[in-house]
């Protein structure tokens, strides 16, 4: 059985921030699951295709984890930059 999961996150001017810093994530290799990123008009669109459900779940929470602390990161600095 195949499990597909789509999820497509707006971020309001850091998408790209996000995109690429989740990048090298990518490289790694798994066996049952397969995932991308992409980048559309600022939306940062994540593609999980996995061969069971327990496979999905534990690479949902991987990137959903990553893909938050990816945001939270990029707030921090942006806040940063504002405050100097």
């Amino acid at each position: 059985m195949m499990v597909l999961a789509e999820f497509e996150f707006e971020f309001g001017g850091c998408a790209g921030i996000i995109y690429e810093s989740l990048l090298p994530e990518l490289s790694e290799g798994y066996q049952r699951t397969r995932t991308s990123l992409s980048l559309k008009n600022d939306v940062l669109v994540l593609n999980v295709q996995a061969s069971d459900i327990i496979s999905m779940r534990a690479a949902l929470n991987g990137w959903l984890r990553l893909i938050k602390i990816s945001y939270e990161m990029s707030s921090l600095i942006r806040d940063a930059q504002v405050i100097n």
